[in-house]
């Protein structure tokens, strides 16, 4: 069993096996790329690292756009280095027992494969970066983009954060600027509110499968479920926090938080952004708006969105079955 990060492009599902992948961080402002490559769009500036970006659209022959704040960067290994893949959103991580090409096959594209449902496995990403400038992606019939050009979007806002974006991967890690601090958010929509959390706890995000029930635990852990051979528990922020069950929900996402010691899922009706944001722009919570304690929360954006504690929701000892909530 191969474990796949899954990501879209104009339509298209594409897949990364996760081993090779280091991270996914929020589309950023690039620079102009360095030589001549193969689906090249520039460079990006990974804590002090130049990082080249490769545009998927150009690389598997659909038409090209400009980046957007809800496109993502797909951060992989290559051979030492580091390469980012421009896709348009995340799926998730899934297992697949597909089995790869043990050498070149030239009934289909270097480095790829074509999964019967219309896929696209990149399997050896060395292989793919490095086809030919005329190679050909013969995708199956019903399986062509969909995307219909470039979404509406404020071109001045967007040009905006994708620079802040970009000023702020730019930060060595241990370096202090004495500048305002920035975090990385993920926001998603859970009982007709949206949160955010840093992404910096989250490991990931991917479609809810079957959850196992476990007799005798807190009710706000619906269950447990296996993780890449890991059973981790999975928590529902909703009973947790005593939130109302108003509006529409359909729990089908879990986002995976982790200190480095305690890991857990929480269940969340979808995700809707990735951005940075200073956090001095951080507003207090007044406590009559949300059931949810102080203590939980790190303030709310002018957007309305609830930032939550992640470091302190893992370090409560509740989240740990067997044990009782204080």
């Amino acid at each position: 069993m191969t474990h796949l990060l899954f990501f879209t492009v104009e339509g298209l599902t594409c897949a990364l096996p996760l081993a090779e992948t280091r991270q996914v961080v929020g589309m950023v402002e690039l620079q102009p790329p360095t030589g001549k490559r193969r689906g090249g769009a520039g460079t990006m500036n990974l804590r002090g690292r130049t990082v080249p970006v490769y545009s998927l659209r150009r690389l598997l022959g659909l038409a090209d756009r400009p980046p957007l704040p809800t496109d993502v960067l797909v951060i992989a290994h290559l051979s030492g280095e580091c390469v980012a893949l421009w896709a348009d959103g995340v799926q998730g991580v899934q297992g697949s027992p597909i089995q790869f090409p043990p050498e070149a096959d030239a009934s289909s594209p270097p480095g790829m494969v074509l999964t019967e449902d219309g896929k696209i496995i990149i399997y050896d990403l060395g292989a793919f970066l490095a086809a030919e400038e005329t190679a050909q992606y013969p995708l199956r019939p019903g399986t062509a983009g969909t995307g219909g050009g470039t979404p509406p979007h404020d071109a001045e806002k967007a040009g905006e954060v994708l620079t802040e974006r970009a000023r702020a991967f730019a930060q060595p890690e241990e370096e202090e600027t004495g500048e305002i601090p920035f975090s990385e958010l993920l926001t998603f929509r859970l009982a007709d509110q949206e949160y955010a959390i840093k992404t910096q706890y989250i490991r990931e995000v991917f479609i809810m499968h079957e959850i196992t029930p476990v007799p005798g635990v807190p009710d706000f852990i619906v269950g447990i479920c296996a993780v890449r051979g890991e059973i981790i528990s999975v928590v529902d922020l909703r009973a947790l926090f005593s939130i109302p069950k108003r509006g529409l929900t359909d729990l089908n996402r879990v986002i995976v938080l982790s200190d480095g010691t305690v890991t857990f899922g929480i269940l969340a009706d979808y995700i809707t952004d990735i951005y940075i944001r200073p956090t001095d722009q951080f507003s207090p919570v007044e406590p009559e708006t949300t059931p949810i304690e102080q203590r939980y929360l790190l303030g709310v954006t002018e957007g309305s969105v609830l930032v939550l504690d992640a470091a302190a929701i893992l370090a409560d000892p509740a989240m740990m079955i067997g044990q009782t909530r204080k």
